[in-house]
């Protein structure tokens, strides 16, 4: 799950772009067809605000950083994220102090046994308290 700036004009979308190394800051990760990976990420809106919005996220690839350079390539960059996000947090409604990001559902394969395995996570409280105050 993610909190993100912006109003989405889609309900739901999926991003086909593929991730590589900044060319201008090593550091960072990118959009980019030079020398770069495969990444696919599906979005869905949980919760449409005037200017923010709260997403469902599904990775179908695991790319670094994949969930916030595919968000900020389309416009609509996670809160809170110092390196891919805003420069300057704008909004006096924000007091979350990291990454809007949550790991709600993770479902793996196990590596010995083939077993599926599902594990949930609720919201943590800074993301509740920031979502109740939007």
């Amino acid at each position: 799950m993610a909190l993100v700036y912006g109003k989405l004009k889609e309900p739901a979308g999926y991003i086909e772009a593929p991730i590589g190394r900044d060319s201008r800051h090593r550091n960072k990760m990118a959009v980019s067809d030079i020398a770069s990976r495969e990444a696919k990420t599906y979005f869905e809106i949980i919760r449409q605000f005037e200017s923010f919005a709260l997403l469902l996220i599904r990775l179908y690839t695991g790319r670094t950083h994949q969930i916030r350079v595919h968000l900020k390539f389309i416009g609509y960059p996670v809160v809170g994220d110092k390196v891919y996000g805003v420069r300057k947090e704008k909004s006096p409604l924000l007091s979350i102090s990291r990454q809007a990001l949550h790991s709600h559902y993770l479902q793996i394969t196990h590596p010995a046994t083939n077993e599926i395995m599902s594990f949930t996570s609720p919201l943590p409280e800074d993301m509740r308290e920031q979502l109740s105050v939007l």
